[in-house]
């Protein structure tokens, strides 16, 4: 269930802000949000005060890939957070605005150019009119993004250019006024009953007029008698009525027409290129009101400039810049903005009301009132924001800028090419906590240890580990690509420069890794792609290029394989697709068109293999053949029959073949890999910003990763006493641990039997488990099998390096992996360290800190939240300047006052604390619920651990301790030990229950104890959803903590949910599902104030199917457990019908399992 993984993404941003070269921007209607979208796809949300229009960058929004060219709102009420953005790719989204969560996504084929968000007649909620480089206008749901009804051109159709949506002021349809790039007026009127199913809507009338490629058209909203008509050279006032030209605005020299909009019925205002807004006075023939309207044109009679918005410094900027005309009201008083975001990425606002007002004999130039951009508001931040290399840069040396990283997750290292040619290797985790955390360290000097690679002149863009790909690369081996044309090939372990590969002719953009099957000689192989549009086959083995590809003449966008064909498929930027013999560097042809993506598409379908697409490899017939399903459907797409009956019946035969991979031998890799605890990934909005950093805790991976650990540790005697495995398992226990040189033999014998094994482990488990909560929780026979072979390998290493005395394996240093402790403990110390609640129990910080060895933030930490559809929302730290004021009213700590630090570090640490304490709570619901869920999760994970804590001596010591399987003869020096060891171990457990406790029960109380005014509760639905996860510690935690968050809601509350959820039930009388139209209105009684904001998306009517039946499951599991925990008190306090709903919700709480009670 990739929409139920608990991932916290940290983000640590560095000295530089983001570039944001604004493509689009839009300030919400209460004028608290302002949104930019950028050229490079991301979408930055600012905070706005709305009285002295202050703004502060909050959060960036990842997940376009193109331009994002058009944002609007997507709902009526003024202060619900939602936008719809739009890209060059044809991609949209809608955004809730409060946490960056994306609630919906699309790929059109249509690419909008312009989104007029409008409330059409008969309809409860907005409708998107979209129009752009398609021949319709598309009416869309701002919420599911589904296309309801478009309007077609019957009289010379083509794209439309602009368009307007009104409401005439004595009819009761709704007008669209369009005009198409070839200069045809259309109007459509729309009754508000128009669907999909309806017949194609044709315009009522058209007229053609001479207005080529228009850029925008206003009708007066003053009037309605006079429409604005903006092209590039110049912009036109028309009739209404019969679409005559009244008057005409030439633009400025040097400058062209962008937009514009009318003031006043005689007063508009245009915006051009060079970013400047004119304000110009109409004509009396142009006024509807004045007698001389629509009459001939008089000679001194033409618009008047009175007025200019323009910057003072009138820089030039590098592409036109995106301009909005706002009209607002402030406490009952109309306010009109004109806004504007450039290349350069600031933002400026003018008061249009302060140049409205003509000033005799002079045409005065207003400056903004307002101007801001991500590098001021980063260059305000005193100290700057971490990076995760910090340590390495000096405040008098010019700084090194950091350009590509891996992770290595194997060896806990991270990899970071510099601008300087250097390239960083260092403890992935200890780097972490020198930036983000307080401890021992932070008085080291050379702390963590690292490695330096020389070897490149200039910049390093990227790193590759080939390894982690896939086994059958080195374990030592790293790739680099720089700009100096050169690739080079690294010893990971002793920092030797192997090989340097110096083939291309421009500088390397990427470095991949050819498939699996491919032939012997190219799995040895690496392919580079450089920006001379080369592509090469270098091999690691042999230290030399195999195949180059240089006949490229446009730059390479896309690499494809055919393993079974031995072609390499190279995809340019022109559309053609080059096809190489990858053995002998042969270009076999050049594809053009349609077949040129036809090939690449082919080249998708044998990937399916990878998938889980083409069956078994050992069947002949069915070898290197793709997925039949895609054969079947070309099949239907060419209307070729025998196509389709071909895949049919290659489709029944994969079926009947037998299941692949059965005789993978004892040491095949494990059938699912394992999920990371952690990833660290480069993050840069543009390829000019250096790398800033995020770190992904999968809080799964991690809990999995820890229960592994703690049972590989284990012997088998208290294994078994912990009901995991059989005594089957102590027969091979002696094995294991013998060194003799046939013990391998014995060994693969035992690998032989440890599937079984495994499967002996999930019937044992089932049969514990009456209510199947561990049904799905295969991760643990899965983690004992891959950690069996692991030290079967190790063992096998030591017994190899005994006998294998050449000088060669002499000199290479320890593997790293073997040289350092496990990290996994490290990870989970850092992730519990940025997620407690500090400054909210003293007593339970000092045990934090003196036992479990939690390490106190320095910073406030900037958090991310990763959407369903792989969006991803990640804070800025800038928008932590808005608390200056908060910070400083909290009394001094006299500690950090008689401390030598800086002012700026005190001010910084106190801000730390205040965020910590009660900052952090008040961000979002959805963030409250993920750390909620993962502190809780992996608190009971640790506390069901044996003397788990992360103070570094406690660790040591309980490695040391293993509870082994010698005999009786115990020292009694050891028996001491024992009881030590056992009443510490009493103190850490209770100490991860305080702390679970605190986080699952106490929080919202302590939170509105410390001050807070807006705490964000943990949400209902995203806690339902979880009830049944598939991993076990979060499944109990997500249990405790809608309890307890439901007996903290009061009956008043839980009957709100309840009203609220039950028009979601299933109807289970019926055999089909609830029509999503026939779902109820919006409830109109009043909820209470604080559950209001907290359920404000669960009112809305689902958007699609799919939405609709992941609420009828919530809704079922949400009603169920109030009935089964709360019943009483709904059913005293109800009516009759109240009551029989309730005992209707009990009967429903079956499909819970029984755990709710």
């Amino acid at each position: 269930m990739p929409g139920t993984n608990l991932i916290v993404p940290v983000v640590l941003w560095g000295k530089h802000a983001p570039t944001h070269c604004v493509s689009s921007v839009y300030l919400s209607r209460d004028q608290k949000t302002l949104v930019t979208g950028c050229y490079d796809g991301q979408i930055c949300i600012w905070q706005v005060n709305p009285d002295t229009l202050k703004m502060t960058p909050r959060c960036l929004l990842v997940g376009h890939t193109a331009p994002v060219t058009c944002l609007s709102r997507a709902s009526i009420i003024q202060d619900n957070n939602f936008i719809v953005s739009s890209s060059e790719a044809g991609e949209m989204c809608t955004w809730d605005l409060v946490d960056g969560k994306c609630r919906e996504s699309v790929k059109l084929s249509q690419i909008h150019t312009n989104i007029q968000a409008y409330h059409m007649c008969n309809s409860e909620d907005l409708r998107l009119f979209c129009n752009g480089y398609y021949a319709e206008i598309l009416i869309m749901d701002p919420f599911s993004l589904e296309i309801l009804f478009c309007l077609s051109s019957k009289m010379n159709p083509d794209w439309i250019s602009a368009l307007h949506v009104l409401r005439p002021s004595s009819r009761k349809d709704d007008v669209v006024l369009a005009i198409s790039i070839t200069g045809t007026v259309k109007v459509w009127s729309l009754l508000g009953h128009e669907n999909k199913q309806s017949e194609p809507i044709y315009e009522n009338e058209s007229k053609q007029i001479r207005c080529l490629n228009a850029l925008s058209l206003n009708c007066c909203a003053h009037n309605q008698r006079t429409v604005l008509v903006v092209c590039a050279k110049y912009c036109q006032i028309y009739d209404a009525g019969d679409f005559s030209v009244l008057c005409s605005m030439q633009a400025p020299s040097g400058e062209r027409w962008m937009s514009g909009d009318f003031l006043a019925p005689d007063r508009v205002l245009v915006w051009s290129t060079e970013g400047k807004g004119y304000l110009y006075k109409l004509p009396a023939n142009s006024v509807p009101d004045h007698k001389g309207f629509h009459g001939p044109t008089v000679d001194h009679d033409s618009p008047v400039l009175f007025s200019i918005l323009a910057h003072p410094d009138n820089k030039l900027l590098s592409c036109p810049p995106a301009m909005r005309f706002i009209l607002t009201s402030v406490g009952g008083k109309q306010r009109r903005l004109l806004l504007r975001g450039d290349s350069a990425g600031v933002v400026s606002l003018w008061n249009v009301d302060d140049a409205a007002v003509p000033v005799p004999t002079s045409v005065p130039s207003h400056a903004p009132i307002v101007m801001t951009s991500l590098d001021m508001a980063w260059a305000e931040m005193n100290p700057s924001p971490v990076g995760i290399l910090d340590q390495f840069g000096h405040p008098e040396d010019p700084e090194i800028k950091l350009t590509a990283s891996i992770y290595i997750l194997a060896a806990n290292r991270l990899v970071v090419g510099r601008s300087d040619g250097s390239i960083v290797i260092v403890n992935a985790t200890h780097t972490v906590q020198l930036q983000l955390l307080h401890g021992a360290h932070q008085q080291l000097d050379d702390w963590p240890p690292h490695q330096l690679l020389l070897g490149h002149n200039g910049r390093v863009n990227c790193l590759l580990y080939p390894h982690h790909v896939h086994q059958r690369y080195d374990k030592s081996h790293l790739v680099s690509g720089g700009i100096d044309f050169a690739v080079c090939l690294w010893d990971l372990f002793s920092g030797a420069l192997l090989h340097r590969f110096c083939v291309h002719a421009g500088e390397i953009t990427q470095l991949i890794v050819p498939p699996h099957n491919c032939s012997t000689r190219i799995q040895k192989c690496i392919c580079s792609v450089a920006s001379d549009h080369s592509v090469t086959l270098l091999s690691l083995s042999e230290r030399k290029c195999v195949t180059l590809a240089s006949r490229h003449l446009f730059p390479v966008v896309t690499i494809k394989w055919r393993p079974a064909d031995d072609f390499m498929v190279v995809g340019c930027s022109d559309g053609t697709v080059h096809v190489w013999q990858m053995e002998t560097g042969h270009l076999d042809r050049v594809l053009h068109g349609m077949i040129a993506e036809e090939v690449l598409a082919a080249c998708d379908e044998t990937l399916a293999d990878d998938l889980g697409g083409s069956m078994s490899a050992g069947s002949g017939d069915l070898q290197g053949l793709a997925n039949p399903a895609v054969h079947f459907f070309r099949g239907l797409r060419h209307r070729n029959l025998t196509a389709m009956r071909a895949a049919t019946a290659r489709g029944l035969a994969a079926l009947q073949a037998p299941e692949r991979g059965g005789g993978a031998g004892p040491l095949a890799e494990p059938a699912r890999p394992r999920r990371a605890p952690l990833t660290v990934q480069g993050f840069r909005s543009n390829p000019a910003d250096p790398e800033s950093h995020i770190l992904f805790f999968d809080i799964e991976g991690l809990i999995v990763e820890l229960l592994s650990e703690e049972y590989s540790a284990m012997s088998p005697a208290s294994l078994e006493a912990a009901g995991l495995i059989t005594s089957e398992y102590m027969k091979v226990a002696a094995l294991t641990q013998s060194a003799s040189p046939d013990a391998t033999k014995r060994i693969s014998d035992f690998f032989g039997r440890v599937k079984d094994k495994a499967g002996d482990m999930e019937r044992i488990l089932k049969e514990k488990d009456k209510h199947g909560i561990l049904a799905k929780m295969k991760e643990g026979a899965e983690t004992m099998q891959t950690k069996l072979q692991a030290k079967a390998e190790q063992l096998k290493g030591h017994i190899e390096q005994k006998d294998d005395t050449t000088p060669t394996k002499r000199q290479r240093p320890r593997d790293m992996s073997l040289a350092e402790p496990p990290h996994t403990m490290e990870i989970a110390q850092i992730l519990m360290s940025l997620l407690h609640a500090w400054g909210l129990d003293a007593d339970l910080d000092r045990v934090c800190e003196s036992k479990l060895g939690l390490l106190r933030p320095m910073v406030p930490v900037c958090f991310g939240v990763v959407s369903r559809h792989g969006h991803m929302a990640v804070q800025l730290p800038t928008w932590l300047g808005g608390w200056a004021e908060a910070c400083a009213s909290i009394p001094d700590d006299p500690m950090l006052l008689n401390s030598n630090l800086p002012q700026e570090l005190v001010r910084q640490e106190k801000l730390t604390r205040l965020f910590t304490s009660k900052l952090h709570w008040e961000l979002s619901t959805t963030l409250t619920t993920n750390h909620l869920l993962s502190i809780v999760a992996l608190a009971n994970t640790l506390m069901s651990m044996s003397n788990a804590s992360f103070v570094p001596e406690q660790e040591v010591a309980r490695r040391l301790h293993r509870p082994t399987t010698r005999g009786s003869s115990s020292w009694a020096g050891d028996e001491e030990r024992e009881e030590q060891l056992a009443a510490q171990q009493a103190h850490i457990k209770q100490g991860w229950s305080l702390l679970a406790t605190l986080h699952c029960v106490l929080l919202p109380d302590k939170v509105v104890a410390a001050g807070a005014k807006n705490f964000k509760r943990p949400q209902v639905e995203m806690l339902a959803r979880r009830w049944q996860h598939h991993c076990l510690e979060v499944r109990d935690a997500s249990q405790a903590l809608l309890l307890a968050e439901l007996g903290r809601l009061g009956p008043k509350g839980r009957k709100a949910l309840v009203d609220n959820w039950a028009q979601y039930l299933p109807l289970y009388t019926h055999t089909e599902s609830i029509n999503p139209q026939a779902a109820p209105k919006e409830p109109v009684e009043k909820q209470e104030e604080e559950f209001e904001e907290e359920e404000e998306e669960i009112i809305r009517k689902p958007s699609s199917l799919a939405e609709l039946k992941r609420k009828q499951t919530t809704a079922v599991v949400l009603l169920g457990v109030i009935g089964a925990e709360f019943g009483q008190d709904i059913a005293s306090e109800g009516a009759a019908g109240n009551k029989r709903r309730k005992e209707g919700d009990s009967r429903k709480s079956s499909i819970v399992e029984g755990k709710s009670v």
